[in-house]
């Protein structure tokens, strides 16, 4: 796997959790949602984005 392919596997895991995240907020879970944005932010600085990373930082410490 190049480094490439590695960098959008991480966008794409962050973006998934953020996706779990609005789920799990719709249903009244924020401490989950807490966490999965936080794992978000993870993967995002994995692959880069850190614009996305501190979104996920930032909307998770609202919860």
């Amino acid at each position: 796997m190049s480094s490439h392919q590695l960098f959008d596997f991480a966008i794409k895991k962050g973006n998934y959790y953020v996706e779990l995240a609005e789920s799990h907020l719709k249903s009244n879970e924020p401490k989950k949602a807490k966490e999965l944005l936080l794992q978000a932010a993870e993967w995002f600085k994995k692959g880069g984005d850190m614009e996305m990373s501190d979104l996920c930082k930032q909307k998770a410490a609202t919860l």
